[in-house]
């Protein structure tokens, strides 16, 4: 299998991580550690047998948060403009190539405190190498948002050309198990296996509404196909890709939102 070569291009930008996971090592793990080993030297003669369990406890506690404290500080992405790399406690931890990223699966969830509170958006990036090994980007990157769109813009264009090319030669192309997209038609997976077409004549709309993409067929009351964002590979390829097959674009209504930071559920 050929070696995949590492990117080499001027650095755009810098993703460290958030100062949340450092506090909550702080919180969690070197103050309760701190206090324990205070706990037990003060511990008497008496509480011998005490004392001992409460150091060790406390300097485990004091070592972890330590060390979890230094790895999240240490923890970026850093993006190059022809491909990202992932840093971490033991350096450059991997890197890869837009044109080797196989596959893309976004996937954002919206976070509400009891189910009613917005407390932000988490969003979750795997990328898939040519030897099917799943590189998966930390969700917790500081301007996760504006990351997320580079990876998904970068990868999708240098994707683009290879899957374009494809379907002028009359071949499909798949996007995992959920879609099919010709030059004729898209095809969508049914619910008890097997799959069903749509020419693209009749789509009448495509959305992303709500963590997923639907497609609607003109005449019909439910939507034809789509699915779960997170669960269809290279799906912003495959919006660009659909774009670029209709003579006319605004044959889908432009109120369908491709943009990764509203593509949320």
């Amino acid at each position: 299998m050929e070696l995949l070569q590492a990117p080499e291009g001027d650095i755009v930008a810098t993703h460290p991580a958030t100062r949340f996971a450092r506090v909550l090592a702080v919180l969690m793990m070197v103050v309760p550690g701190v206090a324990l080993i205070a706990l037990g030297a003060q511990l008497t003669d008496v509480d011998a047998d005490a004392r001992l369990p409460a150091i060790a406890g406390g300097a485990t506690l004091l070592a972890l948060g330590v060390a979890a404290f230094v790895q999240q500080s240490r923890s970026k992405v850093v993006m190059r403009s022809d491909g990202i790399e992932r840093w971490g406690l033991r350096g450059k931890l991997w890197a890869l190539r837009w044109a080797e990223m196989i596959e893309l699966r976004y996937r954002a969830v919206k976070v509400r405190l009891y189910h009613v509170i917005p407390a932000g958006t988490n969003i979750y990036i795997t990328l898939t190498d040519p030897g099917g090994r799943k590189r998966k980007v930390p969700s917790n990157m500081r301007g996760m948002e504006v990351l997320a769109e580079r990876v998904a813009e970068n990868q999708t264009r240098a994707r683009f050309a290879e899957a374009r090319a494809a379907l002028d030669r009359g071949e499909q192309v798949r996007f995992g198990t959920a879609l099919i997209l010709d030059r004729e038609k898209v095809s969508a997976r049914k619910l008890f296996g097997g799959y069903k077409s749509c020419p693209l004549g009749d789509i009448e709309k495509v959305a992303v509404e709500g963590g997923f993409l639907r497609i609607r067929q003109k005449g019909k009351l439910l939507a034809f196909g789509g699915g779960s964002i997170g669960a269809i590979p290279n799906v912003f390829l495959f919006l660009r890709l659909l774009d670029g097959l209709f003579a006319h674009p605004s044959a889908i209504p432009a109120e369908r939102d491709f943009a990764a930071r509203t593509s949320v559920g």
